[in-house]
C-alpha cells in the first residue's frame, strides 16, 4: 500500500506540474497525444516525490541501498507530501545543505527526520505550498480489496470489475434498485413475467 500511495502521489504532482505548465508534452507515442509514461519520466528528471500519509511526523527513506551504501547519496531535488507537512515541500540537497546535513545512514537507507522537513517549511515559506493530505487512520479496511476496486472502478473498466461486483453481497438498497430495473426490463419487453419472477426471486434470497 506504501508503493502504491507513492506512485499515486507521484501521478497527482505530475498532472499538477502539467497544469501549471512546468512540465510540456513529450514526444510521443500515440497518435492524438503523447506517452503518459513519458511525462512520469520526464516529473522524475526534475525531482523525486516522497509521500506518506501517516499523520504524524516519521523517519523518511530517502534511498534505500544494497551492502554498505558507501556511495548512496542524496543529490535529486524532493517533493516531501504528508498530512504532518499541511501540504508539500521542496527541498534541494544540493542547495539546502543544513536539511542534507542532517541526513543519516541506516542499515539498508538514507534517511531524514520529518521534523528536519518541518522546521525547513517553517524557514522556508517559499518552498511549501499547503493543502490537505488525506491521512491514514491506520485502522483496516473491512474489505481488503477496496484500494483495487477503487482502481478497477466500472465506470473505466467495465469487463475487468466484474468479478468485484458480482462478489459484493446485495445489500437492502441494492436490491430495491435491483428489482426497480428489473421492472424497467420487464415492461420494455426484455423480460417475460416468469422471467422476472424468477429474477425478483433470486434478488430477494
Amino acid at each position: 500500500m506504501r508503493f502504491l500511495f507513492g506512485g499515486g502521489a507521484e501521478w497527482i504532482v505530475a498532472a499538477g506540474a502539467w497544469s501549471a505548465g512546468v512540465l510540456t508534452a513529450p514526444a510521443g507515442h500515440n497518435a492524438n497525444g503523447f506517452d503518459l509514461a513519458d511525462l512520469l519520466t520526464q516529473a522524475r528528471g526534475l525531482w523525486s516525490v516522497k509521500a506518506s500519509a501517516s499523520k504524524s511526523s516519521s523517519q523518511i527513506r530517502l534511498t534505500n541501498f544494497m551492502g554498505d551504501g558507501a556511495s548512496a547519496t542524496w543529490a535529486d531535488p524532493t517533493l516531501f507530501v504528508a498530512p504532518y507537512l499541511d501540504g508539500a515541500v521542496l527541498v534541494d540537497p544540493s542547495i539546502h545543505t543544513g536539511v542534507r546535513d542532517q541526513m543519516t545512514r541506516t542499515n539498508d537507507a538514507l534517511v531524514l527526520t520529518g521534523k528536519a522537513v518541518k522546521e525547513f517549511r517553517d524557514n522556508n515559506p517559499a518552498n511549501f505550498i499547503p493543502f490537505e493530505v488525506a491521512i491514514n487512520s491506520g485502522s483496516a479496511s473491512a474489505d481488503p480489496f477496496a484500494f483495487i476496486k477503487s482502481v478497477v472502478s466500472p465506470d473505466h473498466f467495465p469487463i475487468l470489475s466484474k468479478p468485484f461486483l458480482e462478489s459484493s453481497p446485495i445489500s437492502t438498497s441494492n436490491r430495491v434498485e435491483e428489482i426497480q430495473n428489473l421492472v424497467v426490463l420487464r415492461d420494455q419487453g426484455a423480460l417475460t413475467d416468469e422471467q422476472f419472477k424468477k429474477a425478483v426471486d433470486q434478488v430477494v434470497s
